[in-house]
């Protein structure tokens, strides 16, 4: 089984009251977090930054400390001679608050949107991001600590 490995940050704003997330578009109906795999010699922060940069132009973040989580999966892709080949792939996220900033999304993405918790599970694909979008909505409200 072939490991692979992306690193990414969640990013949120307040608003008032309010708490909003930053998801993006890929199609059809898939939103997620910014997130991208490592280059070689790159620190899991350093690669959550770089991809966070790249993919929304947002260079400005405030890493926040005591969170650090993610989630494994496994997938089949065809290799070239049409074979399956399975895939372990383990996604970790930090935390990330920014203020009003601009978001320009790269050619990766169709679009993006800040939403409100409910809208925000609403809107993630896959049941691990919103597992995880628990754990991350629990923490900003809590304060509780959650380090892989």
């Amino acid at each position: 089984m072939l490991r692979k490995k992306t690193i990414g940050l969640i990013i949120f704003k307040k608003q008032g009251p309010a708490i909003r997330y930053l998801l993006l578009h890929h199609g059809g109906d898939y939103w997620n977090f910014p997130k991208g795999r490592p280059e070689a010699g790159e620190a899991e922060r350093e690669t959550a930054l770089r991809e966070l940069r790249e993919e929304t132009g947002i260079g400005e973040v405030k890493v926040i400390d005591g969170f650090l989580d993610g989630y494994d999966y496994d997938f089949d892709t065809k290799i070239e001679n049409g074979e399956k080949q399975q895939i372990n792939k383990t996604a970790i996220f930090f935390l990330g608050e920014v203020g009003e900033t601009a978001v320009e999304v790269s050619h990766e993405h169709l679009d993006f949107g800040w939403f409100d918790y409910e809208t925000a599970l609403k809107r993630l694909f896959y049941q691990n991001g919103r597992d995880l979008l628990k754990r991350v909505h629990k923490f900003i409200v809590a304060g509780q600590e959650i380090v892989l």
